[in-house]
Parts: C-alpha cells; sequence; structure tokens
C-alpha cells in the first residue's frame, strides 16, 4: 500500500468529498428522460444511414454501375451518423463540465 503524506491525503479526501457533492447536487433525471437521450442519438446515427440507403436505392434504379450505390452510401450514412453522434456526445460532455466549474465558482465563493 502507498503512503500518502499528510498534505496530500487531505487534498485527495478533500477532492472526492467535493465531486461527491457535485453528485448529490445533479438534478434526479428519470427514466424517461434518459431513455429519450438514447433514442435521439439513436436517431442521430439511424437518420444518415436510412437516407443513405434510400439515395443508394435511387441511384442504383437511374445511374447503374458496376458497384452499388446502395452498399457505398450506407458506408457514408454510417460515417456520418457516427461523426454526428460524436460531436453530439462532446457537446453534452462540454455542457455538463462548464455546470461543474459554475457551481465550483459559486461554492469558493460561498467558503471566503
Amino acid at each position: 500500500m502507498v503512503e500518502f503524506e499528510k498534505a496530500q491525503d487531505s487534498k485527495v479526501r478533500d477532492e472526492l468529498i467535493r465531486k461527491a457533492e457535485l453528485i448529490k447536487r445533479r438534478p434526479y433525471r428519470r427514466w424517461h428522460t434518459h431513455f429519450g437521450m438514447i433514442a435521439s442519438l439513436g436517431g442521430v446515427i439511424i437518420v444518415p444511414i436510412l437516407l443513405g440507403i434510400w439515395l443508394g436505392g435511387y441511384l442504383d434504379e437511374t445511374l447503374p454501375q458496376r458497384f452499388s450505390w446502395r452498399l457505398s452510401l450506407l458506408f457514408v450514412g454510417f460515417v456520418w451518423g457516427a461523426f454526428n453522434a460524436y460531436m453530439w456526445v462532446s457537446i453534452e460532455n462540454r455542457k455538463i463540465d462548464e455546470l461543474e466549474v459554475k457551481s465550483d465558482v459559486i461554492n469558493q465563493g460561498e467558503e471566503k
């Protein structure tokens, strides 16, 4: 077991207490909120894939080629949907981080 210095040990303990208080202060979300978030994330991924399949089918009928438009645009839709999901999650994560920073600033003002 690693031995901590007293000052470092108290810093770790204070940080853990602060994180626990932040988690306690988060608003309680019901199951339907989480379901809505998962459904919208699924929509962000699925809609571009379906658009790619639909457009690929149309192009297969109107512009026949040696390759399959449908498969090609399915892959393009998947990449587009994955990028959309990544951007959406990173934006939401940034919002959560900003809220935690704001609550830290408020708490530091109360301690002084």
